[in-house]
């Protein structure tokens, strides 16, 4: 299975970021935010609005990692960031949007382009 790539693209006030490949696991034991990259972006463009692209990414999340994705994910919302993630069907997990809106985050999740695009631009 090919590697972990994280593309990012500015176009027309949105951060574009295709995520491809398998996620290596070895990041959640960090301390970092796992959107770090993501934020660290946004400021440089000084952007408040992401389209994650994750239809290409391969994950073995457990119930941790889910978890910690989604306390991550909150961040984002917290620091002004409004994202909508595209998601293949297999990769929706509802313990991950119950723990990103526990912390109060605001994250739309679709399966289609459209949608996404639509809700980020309400």
């Amino acid at each position: 299975m090919k590697g972990y790539n994280e593309d990012f693209r500015f176009e027309g006030g949105v951060l574009h970021v295709h995520l491809s490949g398998k996620f290596p696991n070895e990041l959640l034991g960090r301390g970092e935010n796992l959107f770090q990259r993501l934020i660290d972006a946004c400021s440089a463009h000084n952007c408040k609005k992401a389209l994650i692209d994750a239809r290409d990414l391969q994950v073995d999340f457990d119930t941790m990692a889910l978890f910690r994705a989604g306390q991550d994910a909150a961040f984002l919302t917290r620091v002004g960031l409004r994202i909508a993630m595209l998601a293949r069907e297999d990769m929706l997990d509802p313990f991950f949007d119950t723990v990103v809106a526990n912390r109060g985050g605001r994250i739309g999740i679709f399966t289609d382009m459209d949608s996404a695009r639509d809700w980020l631009h309400k």
